[in-house]
């Protein structure tokens, strides 16, 4: 069997400070958590809030958020162990051997630079490439992820695509500095239903032809069936369930996770056949005051 990108055993992660006044409760944040990542597939993490999804991710780059620490199991990256690796030997690894996509790309991006400036800052700062080689590569990333005009593409700043189109962008980024894992923290929750099908598609597709291993973090499984190969089910910081997509959208063992499919399944009811109309609008058409320009029309 080939050798596992990532491997996580008996992982454990405790809160180390709380809000003033409060007395601390549920110490142990994640307790016991193991799982092993192949190159090239795609690991969902779900659960409610609260499961500890965000906290497991971040451990594969043995980074605890402010508050938390890593105080038990190992984590070993291609065999590596990094969970006590050094400052140094962590700084080598984030942002190299494993990158990171976060939910909101309006606030990870600097407004005042433009996007392929932020899209190769990394690929530049560990010396993976020149400039003229992590441009090309941001450019083939651009058309891989369905951007529009990749050649120049990178030219505009943030606020001048949508918001679609900076998750992508932010995908690209995460991507440049060719690394063996990709950590996606809910990328897609802060998109409209069209643009996150088209996102979602296009981060499929990349993670494929990279052949990146990544680990894709959600509270929504429709997404989680969309982009993963294998699924873990997490509740108060426990694996409670783990398998393919298949198993666990269509054969699930344990009740919660019953129950998880059962509240997705209420969350689309069918229509009724002969639904009340509730809301009727005709011909409408606005205009700015004092313009001729049309932002509706007889809608």
């Amino acid at each position: 069997m080939a050798e596992a990108l990532l491997e996580i055993r008996d992982l454990k992660i405790e809160a180390t400070s709380y809000p003033p006044g409060e007395r601390p409760r549920d110490v142990v944040l994640v307790d016991g958590v193991s799982l092993t990542l192949q190159k090239g597939r795609v690991l969902g993490l779900i659960g409610e809030s609260g499961a500890g999804k965000s906290t497991i991710g971040l451990s594969a780059m043995a980074y605890g958020r402010g508050g938390v620490r890593l105080t038990g199991g190992t984590i070993r990256l291609r065999g590596d162990e990094i969970r006590t690796a050094s400052p140094a030997g962590l700084r080598a690894i984030r942002g190299q051997r494993v990158t990171y996509v976060a939910q909101s790309a309006a606030a990870a991006f600097n407004p005042a630079k433009k996007l392929m400036e932020q899209v190769i800052e990394t690929t530049l700062m560990h010396g993976l490439a020149s400039r003229a080689e992590a441009e090309a590569r941001a450019v083939a990333l651009f058309g891989k992820l369905g951007l529009p005009n990749p050649e120049t593409f990178g030219q505009r700043f943030p606020h001048q695509v949508s918001g679609g189109q900076l998750q992508r962008a932010m995908t690209a980024m995460a991507l440049c500095p060719k690394p063996d894992l990709v950590i996606f923290d809910e990328p897609t929750t802060a998109l409209d239903v069209t643009t996150q099908i088209d996102v979602l598609a296009a981060i499929k597709e990349a993670i494929r032809d990279t052949g990146v291993g990544a680990l894709y973090i959600t509270h929504d499984l429709a997404v989680v069936a969309q982009v993963s190969d294998d699924i873990m089910v997490l509740r108060h910081g426990k694996m409670v369930e783990y398998g393919s997509v298949d198993q666990i959208i269509n054969a699930p063992r344990e009740a919660y996770t019953r129950a998880l499919i059962s509240v997705r399944q209420m969350e689309h009811p069918e229509k009724p056949a002969e639904a009340p109309v509730v809301l009727s609008v005709g011909q409408v058409t606005a205009r700015y005051r004092g313009t001729h320009f049309d932002v509706l029309k007889n809608v």
